[in-house]
């Protein structure tokens, strides 16, 4: 029998050992490309198509559940950056070899002050998700900041660096590429269903999640926890947009506020937020949910919710708002109409699962920061016939309300806010 003498090129071998230092060999799908069709020219700040390519990837620890990388992001200040990230999957959580499922993915985006939280994607693996958090701030694991970092998170870096010439080197335009690029990486995950992808993140980044959600359309959706568009109205932010020139500022809310590209949103959203937040006040919460078609949003409004990166993921709702849209589970309880009529307002709602009560909550305080507003609350009386609800108008009449609408699971949906 003639032998066959088979030679390998070095270059061949070379590019076989980078390719596993880098970890792409796990990386061999094609990745969805993101329509920027959908997105209007003159609001194409970010180069979608190259977001929407898998970023170069370095490995720094797969020894546990959790493992930890670095990814190459977009340049800023003409130097090239990465960003640290945590990834796992229910494989890894459990410590088991890599099954042939395909997992639901989502991308975690923490808020001002945050980091990677490993524990954060603990949390969405052992609910059956592959999940990646990055840290936006230039930092790694240990909060060492990167021999090749981005912009930190302070509010210079979010705000005043829009005083100079290049939008690109605002703390905005480099945190959404980030995120962009995390999601380009899950889904080229052998591992990740690229039907069945979220986002969710919470204060400034739940401000992240509305502009990634409305510019990257290949996720189904999305559950922004406090954060909203409209920031010069906020209590909080507006007062750092005033500290910046007249034409810095026009170009930071035309260029950075969600409320520019929520109405170019596909996904499907849930906002989470409570009626009493210190950075996201009602009015611009109002607005900001307003502009996402009603048959894709879904409310979830917490009484006195607090502000705290542990409560923002903790809501049980955000995992059942995505069972819903991936694996056709029981929706959350939704409105779909309030009126008043005899000095009584009623609500009509859907829901699968028979409620156990509606509150409708209400003040009059206009003078008071959102933060500080004194909420009163009236029970509603129940019908689960005609799946209706009627509480009787508060006699000092309100300024501002809104219904919420427990089921048996405990799980909470609402009304919009009523601003009068």
């Amino acid at each position: 029998m003639k032998k066959v003498r088979v030679s390998i090129r070095p270059q061949l071998v070379l590019l076989l050992v980078m390719t596993l230092a880098t970890g792409t060999y796990a990386q061999r799908k094609a990745v969805p490309v993101i329509d920027a069709a959908a997105i209007p020219a003159g609001q194409q700040l970010w180069d979608l198509k190259a977001l929407s390519k898998v970023p170069e990837t370095q490995w720094l620890d797969q020894s546990g559940p959790v493992h930890a990388l670095l990814y190459r992001s977009v340049d800023f200040e003409g130097h090239p950056t990465q960003v640290f990230a945590y990834y796992s999957n229910p494989d890894l959580l459990l410590g088991r070899p890599a099954s042939k499922r395909q997992y639901p993915a989502v991308v975690l985006i923490h808020g001002g002050g945050g980091k990677a939280f490993r524990e954060w994607v603990e949390k969405w693996a052992a609910e059956g998700y592959a999940a990646i958090a990055m840290d936006l701030a230039g930092k790694d694991g240990t909060g060492t900041r990167l021999a090749q970092a981005g912009p930190d998170q302070d509010h210079g870096a979010k705000f005043q660096k829009m005083e100079e010439a290049n939008p690109k080197n605002v703390w905005s335009y480099q945190a959404v590429a980030s995120a962009i690029l995390a999601h380009s990486w899950l889904l080229a995950r052998p591992e990740v269903d690229v039907r069945r992808t979220a986002v969710t993140g919470i204060s400034w980044g739940g401000y992240l999640t509305c502009l990634v959600a409305s510019l990257d359309n290949r996720f189904r959706a999305a559950a922004p926890v406090y954060g909203c568009g409209f920031y010069d109205e906020s209590d909080v932010f507006g007062e750092s947009l005033a500290k910046l020139s007249p034409a810095a500022r026009q170009q930071w809310l035309a260029y950075f506020d969600p409320s520019v590209y929520l109405p170019l949103a596909q996904p499907r959203f849930l906002f989470v937020n409570g009626n009493k937040d210190r950075f996201y006040n009602v009015v611009p919460y109002h607005k900001t949910y307003g502009l996402v078609p009603a048959e894709r949003r879904q409310l979830c409004l917490k009484p006195d919710m607090k502000h705290s990166h542990e409560a923002g993921w903790e809501p049980h709702e955000i995992r059942y708002f995505f069972e819903e849209v991936f694996h056709e589970g029981a929706p959350l309880p939704k409105v779909l109409a309030v009126a008043t009529q005899d000095s009584t307002l009623r609500l009509k709602y859907q829901s699968p699962v028979a409620l156990s009560r509606v509150d409708f909550y209400y003040s009059n305080d206009s003078t008071s920061t959102n933060e500080k507003r004194i909420w009163s609350v009236k029970r509603a009386s129940l019908d689960h016939k005609t799946q209706t609800a009627t509480c009787p108008l508060p006699k000092e009449g309100f300024k501002y309300g809104f219904f919420s609408l427990h089921d048996q699971r405990n799980i909470l949906g609402s009304s919009a806010f009523i601003v009068h």
